[in-house]
């Protein structure tokens, strides 16, 4: 008699896991843009790679247990981690592609189909080293897939990277990149010793181009106080903070002491019983010698001052110390001081609406003549055309500092196109991408300052000008939600279309919008000059704008990948492709 052999328990797969979460993920994914939860968008898609990757992590290891336990097919079986990273890769571009033809107000991402991969590359990964430590041998080829798809990703952008740059540029080390502290020049060494690592070629001794400016700073004490007095005995004081509650303007003198301020009120352009006792008040502060005297008005109400009777519009004229109130904060640099003393506050009603106001102010103002600071320029020479070029730009300097405690980081304007330039210049420094026409990659300083860097080089060219063949200029690159605008697009119109049917052709960025000629960053001396040039920003995302909140951490760089492959493609067409 044969004795019974002993029957091996079934093992269930449990397929229905990996399939239940894919069906999680195509209803999230799928969901229209408007049904989805009011999540602030930078807050969302700053881990929006790592949201990818781990999703199909999950989706990957589930698939891979289910695989490797059934023993319906074998070979399957024993292929798993390889049917795995196959199957996770159509997933995810199956999902890609609904999303860009399903009318769901979502845009399919190459850039989310590289982190799907990673995150099943991983998974399958830690799931042969368990496997192998259980005695299963895992096929060489699935580990070579999934290094592949790493390595492509990583050599596709580098946004940990980017990111770092971003970081390092708008840290308080760096004081805001401007002229209080050094700040533009410490940046200026870390941006020099970026570009040796990258091992390019100077355009200039040590990649440096110097030149001067005259600008207004403010590096001291900056302190702003209101006391409110209603004629009894009871009285406040409002201590407000610079740059959240206040800033100089950036023509600014110097004050220190104490003063009243009168507020002119929207009342006073209709009623001329107001518009009298806004004179009386006016002419008392002019002739008493209690300190400073202020008008305090809206930007909008300084603006109608013409519009006012002549008498009462040259006693306010004689008020040359201005407290204006804004909807928002947005500093900017000057390159003299004005008459007076003009500080831009926000227009809180519970601090400027009552009357009598006293104020104390310390504000250090200093104009600084014949400052010295740099453009950075480097290249990397073309094996076809070496004296043809291609030119990538950005500027590095941003406001500085407002007092000796504030600063302002400037990580969308402008580390972010600093950051681009580098990957850019990281991208074109390898052997195999070497361009065929020179490619060069041009650091502007003063650009805060009335594009003073980029000016200077359009007269001091540090290559012919008539010899570059279209200048990109990047400028705010740190969201991109909504797209991208090219100004000079209606200028250079067939550049332009070939750049909208790149876009079009691989999806780069959700949309391009053109504008025309407008003198708003470093590209502007180039294209006056006769040099095509576009300056290309993105949209969407993070609101900050010269003002103390402009932080890495508020940009979702949701368009970063997309714009690198964007103007790396175009100027590939243009003469950079590889010969």
């Amino acid at each position: 008699m044969t004795t019974p052999q002993p029957t091996q328990p079934i093992r269930r797969p449990y397929a229905a896991l990996p399939l239940l979460w894919a069906t999680v993920v195509l209803v999230l994914t799928l969901t229209p843009s408007d049904e989805m939860p009011r999540t602030p968008e930078w807050e969302l898609l700053s881990f929006d790679t790592a949201a990818h990757a781990g999703v199909f992590f999950v989706f990957a290891a589930l698939s891979w247990f289910s695989l490797h336990r059934q023993r319906r097919w074998p070979r399957l079986a024993r292929h798993a981690g390889l049917a795995v990273l196959v199957g996770s890769f159509l997933f995810g571009a199956l999902i890609e592609v609904l999303q860009m033809t399903m009318k769901l107000g979502r845009h399919g991402e190459w850039s989310d189909l590289i982190s799907d991969s990673i995150g099943a590359a991983l998974a399958v990964g830690l799931a042969a080293v368990w496997a192998k430590r259980l005695g299963y041998k895992p096929q060489p080829l699935v580990i070579a897939v999934g290094l592949l798809l790493v390595s492509s990703a990583i050599q596709a952008q580098d946004i940990p990277r980017a990111r770092h740059t971003i970081e390092a540029l708008a840290s308080d080390k760096m004081h805001g990149r401007g002229y209080v502290q050094q700040g533009e020049h410490i940046a200026a060494g870390y941006l020099r010793k970026r570009l040796k690592e990258l091992k390019l070629e100077p355009l200039a001794t040590n990649y440096t181009q110097p030149f001067t400016l005259d600008v207004n700073t403010f590096p001291g004490q900056m302190r702003l106080s209101f006391t409110h007095s209603s004629g009894s005995w009871k009285s406040y004081t409002n201590e407000l903070r610079p740059g959240r509650d206040f800033i100089a303007a950036p023509e600014s003198r110097a004050a220190s002491g104490v003063g009243t301020a009168i507020l002119l009120d929207t009342l006073c352009f209709t009623s001329p019983n107001a518009q009298r006792a806004v004179q009386q008040q006016a002419r008392q502060l002019l002739t008493s010698r209690a300190g400073y005297a202020f008008l305090v008005l809206t930007a909008h109400n300084e603006q109608r001052l013409t519009s006012l009777p002549v008498s009462l519009r040259q006693t306010l004229d004689s008020l040359s110390n201005r407290i204006l109130l804004q909807p928002k904060l947005t500093a900017s640099l000057a390159a003299s001081q004005g008459p007076g003393i003009r500080i831009e506050a926000l227009n809180k009603p519970a601090i400027w609406y009552p009357q009598n106001e006293i104020l104390a102010l310390q504000l250090d103002a200093q104009l600084l003549h014949n400052y010295q600071t740099q453009n950075l320029a480097a290249v990397v020479r073309g094996s076809v055309q070496p004296d043809s070029f291609l030119v990538v730009s950005a500027h590095y300097d941003h406001l500085g500092m407002m007092g000796k405690d504030v600063y302002f980081p400037g990580a969308n304007d402008n580390a972010s196109g600093v950051a681009m330039v580098l990957e850019l210049a990281a991208h074109y420094a390898k052997p195999e991408n070497r361009p065929a026409c020179s490619v060069v990659f041009l650091l502007f300083g003063a650009e805060e300052a009335g594009l003073v860097g980029s000016q200077y080089f359009v007269a001091h060219p540090l290559v012919p000008l008539k010899s570059i063949k279209f200048l990109i200029n990047l400028d705010l690159l740190g969201t991109g939600e909504q797209g991208a605008t090219i100004v000079n697009g209606r200028v250079f119109e067939a550049p332009y279309r070939r750049l909208v049917a790149l876009n079009d052709a691989r999806h780069y960025l959700p949309v391009l919008g053109a504008r025309g000629r407008a003198a708003n960053s470093d590209h502007f001396p180039f294209s006056e000059a006769g040099v095509p040039a576009f300056f290309l920003y993105t949209r969407g995302g993070s609101a900050a704008y010269h003002d103390v909140n402009d932080k890495p951490l508020a940009l979702s760089l949701a368009g970063f990948a997309g714009a690198f492959g964007l103007v790396r493609d175009f100027l590939n067409e243009e003469g950079a492709g590889p010969k």
